[in-house]
């Protein structure tokens, strides 16, 4: 039997990019898999959920009515695919084309390892930006100190994460019942973090695929927005599920933060007030 990805995906307004990510499944896979795409629509006005139907019928296409943005989503997606038998799910943004084969290159990943980890094994895949070459998305690791919630991409010689963005990540079928769902208390930031830290906890090995995935450039657009705390966007900063909302950000502090998850939930803010411009 050929194994069978479950590929869960929410997309809003970018119809062309949405279009692009589905139609490089079938290369991505190979013929060696087979998969089901289950597509969250967050109530698109671009023609997004029609054009999906249209080329690609296949597609489980949920729509929503604009108001869960991408952890939100992406919780949706896993919860319609639930009833569906499968060996892995696939988190998949989609504004990452995967590159030819790489889908089947991250299931043999994880199938040649799975037995060493007594099959509680979750397979990053990491992005590159065509423009530098460097990681975009991919594995933390928790950086040096006593802070548990301050974490760096992996070096090089690193395979092994601590948490993980879920731009591209397999996760075996195992997983909803050991650690349960992506949370739904995050709308948009946070939910993968937090996703990958929890698996940990569950016992779960985070791994790291060392040949990348695709291109994907990193979102200066988010890190400008939540870059520095001032009266104007204050309001933004504390509500806005692009920002960083105080009970999202304090409920992902308070999990996962230990005993010092009151100087981290802060700290955040302090330091925004004193930042300088974004680059």
């Amino acid at each position: 039997m050929k194994p069978h990805l479950s590929i869960l995906m929410t997309c809003y307004n970018r119809q062309s990019t949405t279009i692009a990510c589905v139609n490089a499944l079938p290369l991505a896979c190979t013929d060696q898999l087979t998969y089901t795409v289950f597509l969250v629509d967050d109530g698109s006005s671009d023609g997004t959920p029609e054009a999906v139907a249209q080329l690609f019928p296949q597609v489980r296409l949920v729509r929503e009515s604009g108001d869960l943005f991408w952890n939100r989503g992406m919780h949706r997606a896993w919860r319609e695919a639930l009833a569906t038998p499968t060996d892995y799910y696939l988190w998949l943004n989609d504004d990452l084309a995967p590159a030819p084969g790489i889908l089947k290159t991250l299931v043999d990943y994880s199938a040649q390892r799975a037995a060493r980890y007594q099959g509680k094994l979750i397979v990053v895949g990491r992005t590159l930006s065509a423009l530098t070459n460097e990681t975009t998305y991919g594995g933390y690791k928790r950086r040096d100190g006593i802070s548990r919630l301050r974490f760096r991409r992996l070096r090089e010689d690193e395979v092994e994460c601590d948490t993980m963005n879920g731009n591209c990540v397999l996760i075996p079928n195992s997983a909803p019942d050991d650690i349960g769902l992506n949370d739904p208390r995050f709308s948009h930031a946070f939910g993968d973090v937090d996703y990958g830290l929890r698996a940990v906890r569950a016992g779960y090995t985070l791994l790291q695929m060392p040949e990348p995935v695709g291109f994907q450039e990193f979102s200066h657009d988010y890190k400008n927005a939540v870059w520095k705390l001032t009266l104007r966007n204050a309001r933004f900063i504390f509500t806005h599920p692009k920002g960083i909302p105080l009970a999202e950000w304090y409920a992902f502090c308070r999990t996962n933060g230990g005993p010092l998850w009151p100087v981290n939930f802060g700290l955040r803010y302090f330091k925004m007030l004193f930042a300088k411009d974004a680059a």
